[in-house]
Order: structure tokens, then C-alpha cells, then sequence
């Protein structure tokens, strides 16, 4: 893999995002009323192609593009499928060809070849994907509802309204309905652009997040995917986004697992194609989301220029069960709030005596006039210095009135100012999945405030900014090592070896061809040890490890009953039984996982997989993101296991011919981590040697 930009992409895109001058071809009044209008933005060029009119939707009509005065940068294909006898082709394909005619056009949208086509549409698209083949032109789509781009021509078949509005998220969706959700969501979330990708048959995701790390009016991209289809130009794509200090908010549906490729090593029976689409943007510091809700709170709270500067909480409501949910939510989230600092707390209830408790979130209803009490505690948090975010906890519903109505917004005000000329991070998070009045969403956005809707989306969206931490990818370019010799499974001894020399401790073995060299070799090591039968990769499905022997009668007795030929080896004990694997993918190349090891490593599934090779940082984050192992270890990560983890990496890495690595179960305690068992698998006979 390549740490720069990848032939693969095409990230001039200028002519879809920017275009100077657009057109239509093929407008009428009865099919391009609502696209006309979307694309019609003053000082930008317009022009309609029809050879049977002179004027369509207010726009002047040409016979062919090259009558236009210009060549338009942006062509909308608004024409049928059908074969046209008098043209001798389809009328899609007649147009595509006058668009390529001339020179100067950089960007196509075609929303067309969709169910509508039926059979055809997918033999026709085949055609104009070779047709374009060669070109530097984009095209977007087909079977898309367009690009919506505020401030900008609007190739979008739906509506568009005033609320739609501008701001730094880029969305790149698989959904023409998801993409009608997005433009019609009101004037919280300010858009770049909203585009439904359709069937990608030229330009696809992985070239638009490319452009997007390029694009200075870009902050976040947010993805909702159906399928990758070309993830190694994605995963240059995702590479670049993070070197630009930009983030990736990714949801992709479709998740439940395949039927997976059959596997020799526990590693390769847990990890699936999610997990290691899962690591890709973890290596990539991009953040994936499982809710659709939550996505959207994410592209809001990522959206603001302002960033958290630490991790301390301090809420406000005008309720008490509000309170109490809005902390166990925190909770849930994983930011659980802390108590208010002993001095914060007499203070309060020194200036408002009828405070009799001063919670986290701290309900102020009742304790003195609103404007007083509200204004005064925000004040007094803020100065304290106890706090990096201030959240108004309340309900911004739009379906309140009067006096309910205003309580919310005037507590958001108060926040503003209680946090101005500070490094505070102000933030509202209203109880309810309703709607916040539309001056409220204006008046936030004008002040880089997030509004975020319904307690538990809001917090972890709130928990991932306050989570997020620029970190350069680690390059996967790697000088690559001798290829290994041999097909298929490896010996324990052999595989041990070649771990060994990356640095992975054993325990002290010995290779014995019979009984009596393996009571030698266990009188070498001292007692107790281990014999394990050699040249068997699943031992204990065969019975073939006998485990804390004492004497020489028991290891004879173990090597006769074996065959002779064992492993004798040195009995270790103490620490956690973890898993270390990795595999190979021909979309994501090499993997690392980490996991609960043991005989439970397979029936639990509890492992975690990166993207190989990882650096040290990258190895503790792995453990960290499987909550199951963190907890087993205690928080800690022991200096032993982060070793481990990269080194394995980096054998998968260097060493393309590998399918497979197993270690379990690794041996961990705070002092060291040992391997107690190794396998490394290398394709069979007839399998590639290469990923």
C-alpha cells in the first residue's frame, strides 16, 4: 500500500462540485420542472438541449451541446433507455456520444438506468462505462437522485428548499431516500453537498472522499454505504481524509456475515469481511456509527469548528428525572458524569440557599427566577475552571409554546454567554427526538453551538468528539522479509521458530523424534512440562497434549501414546489466555486481531481486528476497542502484549505469503507474554501465493 495519493482515485471533481456552466440534456417542461430550478443559481450558465424545442423550463434549448455559446462543464443525461430505430442506438447512449463530441465537458449526472430499464439498464451502463473509459470525465450515478450542493447548480431530481442549507459536511450516500432525509432535514446539519451515488459505474465513493480531504469548505464526510466496491482505492481515499485532519462518519448497512472462506486457525474462523472493514477505518481514524439517528448527531456535533479540550462534564436542566436519565445516559455512552467539585457546590448553595443537592446534571427548576438561576449557575461553572464541556440538558421540542418555548432557548443563551472568551466547549442536548425550533438551529449554527437531538444519540456522539484524537495512519508499505518455504500448515516448532525471530517469547521446547529423547529433553527443561504431538495443527481435537508432567514415566508414557515424534516443552503458568491472529484478504491485504484466547476464542468470537502492520499506539487502541479484554486486563495493557501484537503484525505484513497466524493462547500478565502455542498456515497446493 501506498502512504500517497493512488492512481486509482480521481479526485478532480470540480466540474460535479463547482461547475462554471451546466445544462440539461433532454429537458421538458413535464419531466424537468424541479431539476431545472434546483440547477438554475445566478452568474452560472444554463442551457437546455433539445432538438425538438427552443425553450424548456424557462431555459433556452439548443438542438446539440455544440450549438450551446459554451461547451457546459456539468451535463445532466435527462433521456430514456429506448432503442431509437431513426438513431440507430439507445437515446441515452445518442446523447452520451454528442457529449463527447466536444471538448470541455468534466462531469455527467445520469439519474436514469434504474428499475425504470428494466434487463437493459444494466447491459446499457455496461456500454457507457467502456464508452468513458479512458476520459477525465466524471460521472455520477446511474440510478441516483443527483447532487444537492447549497449555493451552487443542484443536479437533484427531488426538492430542495431555503432550509437546506451550507456548511462542512460532505454526505456520499447509497440511498436516494437517504439522501431525500438529508436535504430536507431543516438548517441544523449545513451540507457541502448530498450525493446518492447510484450504481457508480465511473466515479464512486472512494474518488468523492478523495476530493473531499482536498476541499477547504470540507470539514467531515459521512458516508452511508451499501457495498465498497473498489476498497483499496477506498482505503487510499480514507488515508488521505486523515491526513488532512478531516473525519469520516461511516455507516454501512448490510453487515451480517457471509459465508466465510474456510479456516485452519481460530483467527480465521472469528474474523469476518466486517471486521476487516471495521479495522480499515479504525486504522484511519474514521468513526463508524450503527444507527442512522446516531450518524446524524455525529455529522452535527463534528460539524463545529469548535473542539472539546478535555474530558469533564458539567450538565444543566430544569428537571430532575431529566437529570437522573441524562447521567445514566452519559453513563451508557461511555463519558460518565463526575460529582461537582466540593468548592462548586458550596458556592451554588451559598448564593441560592434553597439548593438542598447539587447533582451532575444540576436542576435548577424552582430554585429562583429562571433568568436568575440559570444564568448565575451557568456563570459560576464556567468560572470554576472544574469543566471542558457544559451541556444545556432540556427540550428544545418545536411543538412548545409560550413560556415552555422560551425556557430551552434562553437557557442556550445563557450557556453562550457563560462560555464566551473561554476554551469551554458549549453544547445542547435536548431530551426529546422532536424537531428544535428552526430559530433555535439558526441561532446555534450562526454561534458554532451543536444541537443535539435525544439524550443517548446526542451523548455518544458528544463521547466520540470528546474521543477523537488526530493520529497520523502508520504507512502499510513494508520491505518485505525471505518468503517461508512449504504449503499449508506449519508445525508448532517450525511456526514458533519463525515467530520467534520477530521477536514472540516461548517457553523453552525441544524437538524429539521418540520417548526417550523427550524424557532427555524434559530432564533438560526440568519438571513439570508439556508434550505436545508434532506436525498436528489442532492437537487437542487429537488428544495430542498431555499437560503438567512430573516425570520421566508420564512424558514416555505421553510420547509412546503419541507416535513419538512430540514437542517437549516447558510448563508456564500465570495470566490471561489471550489470542493473537492475523489474516490475509484480497480487499484489505494483511490483518491483525486480538482477542479472548484459549479454547473459548472460537465459540466467543471476542476478538478485534487492525489493519496490519500497526505501530504501538495502534496495537493498545486495539486492545482498548474490545471493552471484554480491556476489563479482563484491568485497564492496563501490559508492555508485553503491545509488543506482541505489533510484531505479529509485522510478520503478516512482511511475509504476503502467509494466510494465516495463530497464537493461542498467549500468555499475559503484567510482567510478560508468552506464547504457548503457534501456527502459521501458507496456501495450499493450487492456492496463490499472494494476496
Amino acid at each position: 500500500m501506498s502512504s500517497t495519493a493512488s492512481p486509482r482515485l480521481r479526485s478532480d471533481l470540480d466540474g460535479i462540485f463547482r461547475p462554471k456552466s451546466v445544462a440539461i440534456y433532454g429537458i421538458s417542461d413535464r419531466t424537468s420542472q424541479r431539476i431545472a430550478e434546483n440547477m438554475t443559481v445566478p452568474g452560472v450558465p444554463f442551457y437546455g438541449i433539445n432538438p425538438t424545442k427552443t425553450e424548456a423550463c424557462g431555459v433556452r434549448c439548443y438542438p446539440a451541446i455544440g450549438e450551446c455559446p459554451e461547451v457546459p462543464e456539468m451535463v445532466v443525461l435527462g433521456v430514456g433507455h429506448r432503442h431509437d430505430d431513426a438513431l440507430g442506438t439507445t437515446r441515452i447512449e445518442h446523447a452520451l456520444e454528442d457529449v463527447l463530441s466536444v471538448q470541455g465537458v468534466r462531469g455527467i449526472v445520469m439519474p436514469g438506468l434504474g428499475n425504470e430499464a428494466g434487463p437493459d439498464g444494466p447491459v446499457i451502463a455496461a456500454r457507457i462505462r467502456e464508452r468513458l473509459a479512458g476520459t477525465d470525465i466524471a460521472l455520477v450515478g446511474p440510478n441516483c437522485m443527483g447532487i444537492a450542493t447549497p449555493g451552487y447548480p443542484s443536479p437533484w431530481i427531488g426538492t430542495l428548499t431555503e432550509n437546506f442549507v451550507a456548511g462542512p459536511v460532505a454526505t456520499l450516500v447509497h440511498s436516494g431516500s437517504i439522501g431525500e432525509i438529508l436535504v430536507s432535514l431543516g438548517p441544523r446539519i449545513g451540507f457541502r453537498t448530498v450525493v446518492s451515488a447510484g450504481n457508480e459505474i465511473v466515479t464512486d465513493v472512494a474518488d468523492m472522499t478523495a476530493y473531499f480531504a482536498d476541499d477547504p469548505d470540507c470539514r467531515v464526510v459521512g458516508l452511508f454505504l451499501e457495498e465498497v466496491r473498489r476498497p483499496r482505492a477506498f482505503e487510499d481515499a480514507l488515508r488521505k481524509l486523515a491526513e488532512a485532519d478531516k473525519v469520516a462518519i461511516v455507516l454501512k448497512i448490510g453487515t451480517s456475515d457471509m459465508a466465510k472462506a474456510a479456516a485452519r486457525a481460530h483467527t480465521g474462523a472469528i474474523v469476518g469481511p466486517d471486521d476487516r472493514f471495521d479495522a480499515m477505518l479504525r486504522h484511519y481514524n474514521a468513526i463508524r456509527c450503527d444507527d442512522f439517528a446516531v450518524w446524524l448527531e455525529h455529522l452535527e456535533v463534528f460539524s463545529r469548528k469548535r473542539a472539546p479540550v478535555g474530558r469533564r462534564i458539567g450538565a444543566i436542566t430544569n428537571s430532575g428525572g431529566e437529570g437522573e436519565y441524562f447521567a445514566d445516559m452519559a453513563e451508557k455512552a461511555g463519558i460518565p458524569l463526575q460529582p461537582f467539585p466540593e468548592p462548586l457546590q458550596q458556592r451554588l448553595k451559598a448564593e441560592f440557599p434553597n439548593f438542598t443537592h447539587v447533582g451532575n446534571p444540576v436542576d435548577c427548576w424552582a430554585i429562583d427566577d429562571y433568568p436568575v438561576v440559570f444564568s448565575r449557575v451557568l456563570e459560576l461553572m464556567a468560572e470554576s475552571g472544574d469543566f471542558d464541556v457544559i451541556v444545556s440538558a432540556n427540550d428544545h421540542s418545536h411543538w412548545l409554546i409560550e413560556g415552555e418555548r422560551q425556557l430551552p432557548t434562553d437557557i442556550a443563551g445563557y450557556l453562550l454567554e457563560a462560555t464566551r472568551g473561554t476554551d469551554i466547549f458549549p453544547c445542547v442536548i435536548t431530551v426529546t427526538t422532536a424537531d428544535p425550533p428552526i430559530e433555535d438551529l439558526t441561532w446555534a449554527r450562526e454561534h458554532d453551538i451543536p444541537i443535539l437531538k435525544s439524550s443517548l444519540p446526542g451523548l455518544r456522539a458528544l463521547a466520540a468528539r470528546l474521543n477523537h484524537v488526530r493520529r497520523v495512519p502508520p504507512p502499510r508499505d513494508v520491505e518485505l522479509a525471505e518468503p517461508l518455504t512449504g504449503r499449508g500448515e506449519l508445525s508448532e516448532y517450525d511456526s514458533a521458530e519463525v515467530a520467534a525471530s520477530y521477536g514472540i517469547r516461548f517457553p523453552r521446547m525441544v524437538r524429539c523424534a521418540n520417548a526417550e529423547e523427550a524424557i532427555a529433553a524434559a530432564e533438560q527443561i526440568g519438571y513439570p512440562v508439556v508434550v505436545k504431538i508434532d506436525n498436528v495443527a489442532h492437537k487437542a481435537h487429537v488428544g495430542g497434549v498431555a499437560l503438567n508432567l512430573h516425570d520421566a514415566v508420564s512424558v514416555r508414557d505421553a510420547a509412546a501414546r503419541m507416535g513419538g515424534a512430540v514437542v517437549v516443552a516447558e510448563q508456564v503458568r500465570g495470566g490471561h489466555e489471550l489470542l493473537i491472529g492475523a489474516t490475509r484478504d484480497e480487499n484489505y491485504g494483511a490483518t491483525v486481531s486480538v482477542g479472548i484466547g484459549g479454547g473459548l476464542a472460537e465459540a466467543l468470537g471476542l476478538a478485534k481486528t487492525g489493519l496490519a502492520p500497526v505501530d504501538h499506539e495502534g496495537a493498545r487502541e486495539l486492545v482498548r476497542s474490545l471493552p471484554a479484554l480491556d476489563r479482563l486486563l484491568g485497564g492496563e495493557v501490559p508492555p508485553g502484549l503491545i509488543d506482541a501484537i505489533v510484531a505479529v503484525s509485522r510478520m503478516a505484513a512482511e511475509h504476503p505469503e502467509i494466510a494465516e497466524i495463530d497464537i493461542n493462547p498467549l500468555l499475559v500478565s503484567t510482567e510478560r507474554a508468552i506464547a504457548l502455542d503457534c501456527l502459521i498456515v501458507l496456501p495450499s497446493e493450487g492456492a496463490p501465493d499472494d494476496e
